[in-house]
């Protein structure tokens, strides 16, 4: 009777964007502990502490101490971006619950950051709402020696900073034609003429002629990253890994060489549509561009992304200067794969009613899409409500004999939707892991072949071949040198010497299906031990016994 009720309510007054499941940062240390509590496989500890004094919560899910090659999910690291945190406590609660896991963690282990720039999460919380990208460093970000001297006003005291529009002669900005909430540039060869000025909600506190210039929104961490850091740029920081958040997750990465790949929920996506080899970008002396074999191994990532996991139709997000799935491929040398996790559903094209065909759009209307307009669309079609503050008439100080409306998007509601929408997004994302894991590399040997010479003389061969879908570790790791190489050991007693080969062999990285052979010429009877494989691709012991 209760769902009865609760689903009539939601069907009536629609579901407000407020009344969700989000978790404040309390909430989510809790979560994390009570998850560590109560699961064998679960190991909750800190990697750090924000420029704010908060813990950087890293969850880990292994069966031993031992280091397996190993899989990090990261999220949260632009404030901008809360799903990425829900879906990551989601999938980790599904894999807790999942009869695979014991199974899974024989082999690998799974590291989880689902908050790497936690000080921004409680700016979702405050009384006064505003998008908070960046950490709790005080920033100067108009440069001018002075920090937070014009900070953002709430006009309408609603509780949300949105936007300003301004009737004036100067502006470029229309109503757009499909839905006049929106507003849209100007588009001169349309014969259209700009209307609106537009510029975020406050004044200009410090009378420079800026608005909301330097409200001090500390550092955002996905732009402080190492690899292409975007110097001078608001929000990346005095210099790049200024922040202890950046240097937490980078320290963490470069020690543990175990991980093969890297996951990013965040405002990139390199999984939908994946990484073009381009050799000028690779050529160059910084190299800029993903290399050759890698560009391969990701296309087969995104097939299992796209095709087996059917994770369709997701948006074009291109990598931003100075963000952490860049620095974890060019500098760290892992695979490095980045998603937002949800995106507005695609919507069926209508079809003919007569001949029951599918309408194809037109080459115009695909580059007429707006991203602002399909999430009004889809918000009222699933009748998500308090998404957008409508435009009203205000009073303002700096245009005083003007039109000044206020109105716009609610602060994050354009990126992360209700909870409830992220359940299959997590679901799916959590089938994509397993098969990304079950994809990676797999060193395997035939049975040593002995060839007995004399009484006490003896030839050893042995033949190792990588039989995953993917490569032991990244091209660019041979070049970068971060990465454990693929190394074969031979280990003799101490009856035993070596009359011609090696004791170890060092070789690159080892392409799926590709193999190689090793060979000794041993002296003395025993047990002899080889040892084969990186920390990425995991070990393979052999014991061969001489007689």
């Amino acid at each position: 009777m209760r769902k009865k009720i609760l689903f009539l309510f939601v069907l009536c007054f629609g579901i407000t964007h407020a009344q969700t499941d989000y978790l404040s940062y309390e909430n989510l240390s809790k979560s994390l502990k009570a998850l560590d509590a109560k699961n064998k496989y679960c190991t909750v500890k800190s990697i750090g502490k924000s420029s704010g004094g908060k813990e950087i919560w890293m969850l880990t899910l292994s069966e031993s101490m031992i280091a397996k090659p190993a899989l990090l999910i990261t999220a949260g690291l632009d404030g901008k971006h809360r799903a990425g945190t829900l879906i990551t406590i989601k999938m980790i609660e599904s894999l807790l619950n999942d009869d695979k896991l014991a199974a899974i963690l024989k082999e690998k282990t799974l590291y989880f950051v689902p908050a790497a720039n936690p000080d921004a999460i409680d700016a979702a919380f405050a009384a006064l709402k505003m998008e908070k990208r960046g950490n709790d460093t005080k920033t100067d970000d108009d440069r001018d020696g002075k920090s937070g001297e014009d900070p953002f006003e709430d006009l309408n005291k609603d509780g949300l900073i949105t936007q300003l529009r301004i009737e004036d002669v100067t502006g470029s900005f229309i109503e757009s034609p499909e839905d006049s909430r929106v507003l849209i540039k100007a588009d001169p060869t349309k014969n259209q003429v700009g209307k609106y000025l537009v510029i975020s909600e406050g004044i200009d506190t410090d009378k420079d002629g800026l608005f909301n210039e330097d409200f001090s929104e500390g550092v955002n961490i996905d732009k402080n990253f190492t690899f292409d850091y975007p110097a001078f740029e608001k929000g990346a920081g005095v210099y790049a890994a200024s922040e202890p958040e950046t240097r937490a997750l980078l320290d963490f990465l470069y020690l543990n060489q175990n991980i093969y790949g890297v996951l990013t929920f965040g405002m990139h996506n390199n999984l939908s549509e994946t990484p073009k080899y381009d050799s000028k970008l690779t050529s160059s002396r910084i190299v800029k561009g993903w290399l050759e074999k890698d560009v391969k191994a990701a296309e087969q990532v995104s097939k299992l992304y796209t095709q087996k996991a059917a994770i369709k139709d997701g948006p074009k997000m291109p990598m931003t200067k100075g963000n952490f799935a860049q620095t974890a491929y060019f500098h760290a040398g892992r695979f490095s794969f980045s998603t937002p996790g949800w995106w507005i559903p695609k919507v069926e094209a209508k079809k003919d009613s007569i001949n029951s065909k599918v309408e194809k759009p037109k080459d115009k209307d695909k580059e007429e899409v707006n991203a602002e307009i399909s999430f009004l669309k889809w918000a009222d079609s699933q009748n998500v409500n308090d998404v957008f503050v409508n435009w009203s008439v205000i009073k303002h100080l700096d245009f005083p004999n003007q039109k000044v409306e206020v109105g716009g998007f609610v602060p994050y509601a354009l990126n992360n939707p209700p909870a409830n929408f992220l359940a299959e997004a997590a679901t799916k994302h959590l089938f994509f892991i397993e098969e990304f894991l079950a994809a990676m590399p797999k060193i395997e040997t035939n049975i040593p072949e002995i060839k007995k010479i004399n009484d006490n003389l003896y030839r050893v061969t042995i033949k190792v071949a990588n039989k995953g879908l993917l490569p032991t570790y990244t091209e660019i790791g041979d070049k970068i040198r971060f990465i454990s190489k693929m190394k074969t050991e031979i280990v003799l007693q101490k009856n035993q010497f070596m009359v011609s080969g090696r004791k170890y062999f060092i070789r690159n990285n080892m392409q799926a299906d590709e193999s190689e052979e090793y060979s000794w010429l041993i002296s003395g009877k025993g047990t002899v031990t080889i040892t084969t494989g990186c920390a990425t691709a995991g070990f393979k012991e052999v014991l061969v016994d001489l007689k």
